[in-house]
C-alpha cells in the first residue's frame, strides 16, 4: 500500500511538471514583458466610451473644480479674516498644469510603459547576442525540459526535490506575476486622480507610493530577464550545480518583488 502511495505521489509530481512545461512558462512571457499595447486590451480598453470620454478622467476633472471652488471660497474668507493663502497668480498656473496632466495622464503612462519596453527590448538584444538565445521562460523550459530527460523521478530523491521545487515554484510564479499584470493595470486606471495629488502637500505621499509602485512593478520585467539569463547562459546542464543554480534562480524569481524594491529603496537613499 504504502508503494502505491508513493507511485501515486510522483504521478502527480510528474503531471504537475509537465503542466509547468507546456502551459505556465508560456503564459509566464505572456505577462511579463508590458507595452503601451496593455491600453488596448481589456480590461483597460474598457474605460473609454465610444466618444473617447474616460469616467475616471471626469471624475478627476470634477476634483479639479471642487479645488478651484474651495481655493476661491478661502481667498474671499482670508480678506476678511487675515489668513495667507496660496498666490493667486502660482495657483492658477498649478491648476492649469495639473488639469493637463490628469487630461493627458494615460498618454503619459503610455510613455512610461514604451520607455521600460525599449529598455527591455535593448536587453534582450544584448544577452540574445551573448549566448545567442531569447531570454524568455520559454527558453528556460527547454533547459528544464532537457535535465528532466536525465532526472530521477523519485520524488524523495535529491532530482526528485529538485523537479518539486521547479513545477510548484512555476505555480508560485505565475500568481506572482499575475498579480503584478493587474496592480499595473490598476494604477494606470487611477492615474488622472492620483495625478491630482502630486500637487497637494497633504495628498502627495498617495502619489509618491503610486509612481514608486509603477515604476518598480515595471523595473521588475528587467531584473527577471537577467536573473532568467543565469541559467540559460549556464553550459554544463548535467551537472548538479547547475540544478542548484535553477532552483536559486526559480526562489529569486519568486522573490522579485521583494528584490526589485530594495534595489530601487537603496538607489533612493543614496539619492537622499
Amino acid at each position: 500500500m504504502q508503494e502505491n502511495i508513493l507511485n501515486n505521489l510522483d504521478i502527480i509530481a510528474d503531471k504537475i511538471f509537465k503542466s509547468v512545461e507546456t502551459q505556465i512558462f508560456p503564459l509566464l512571457d505572456k505577462i511579463l514583458v508590458i507595452s503601451q499595447d496593455i491600453l488596448k486590451e481589456e480590461p483597460l480598453k474598457n474605460f473609454f466610451f465610444e466618444n473617447k470620454i474616460n469616467g475616471i478622467i471626469i471624475i478627476a476633472n470634477s476634483l479639479i473644480l471642487f479645488n478651484i471652488i474651495y481655493y476661491a471660497f478661502t481667498f474671499i474668507i482670508s480678506i476678511y479674516n487675515g489668513n495667507k493663502v496660496e498666490n493667486v497668480y502660482k495657483f492658477i498656473l498649478k491648476i492649469i498644469v495639473i488639469a493637463v496632466v490628469v487630461n493627458n495622464s494615460y498618454y503619459i503612462c503610455s510613455l512610461i510603459l514604451e520607455f521600460f519596453h525599449i529598455l527591455t527590448n535593448c536587453f534582450d538584444s544584448f544577452f540574445e547576442q551573448v549566448i545567442s538565445t531569447k531570454i524568455n521562460f520559454v527558453s528556460l523550459q527547454e533547459n528544464i525540459t532537457d535535465i528532466a530527460q536525465i532526472m530521477n523521478n523519485d520524488i524523495f530523491s535529491v532530482d526528485g526535490v529538485i523537479k518539486g521545487i521547479i513545477s510548484f515554484g512555476a505555480v508560485s510564479l505565475l500568481i506572482n506575476f499575475s498579480i503584478r499584470y493587474v496592480t499595473i493595470i490598476f494604477l494606470i486606471a487611477i492615474s488622472p486622480i492620483v495625478f491630482i495629488f502630486s500637487a497637494n502637500n497633504f495628498m502627495k505621499g498617495i502619489f509618491d507610493v503610486w509612481i514608486k509602485m509603477f515604476i518598480t512593478s515595471l523595473s521588475i520585467q528587467i531584473i527577471v530577464k537577467f536573473i532568467i539569463f543565469i541559467p540559460i547562459s549556464y553550459k554544463s546542464k548535467d551537472t548538479l550545480l547547475y540544478k542548484i543554480i535553477l532552483v536559486g534562480a526559480i526562489y529569486l524569481l519568486y522573490q522579485v518583488n521583494n528584490f526589485t524594491n530594495q534595489i530601487l529603496q537603496k538607489i533612493n537613499e543614496r539619492k537622499v
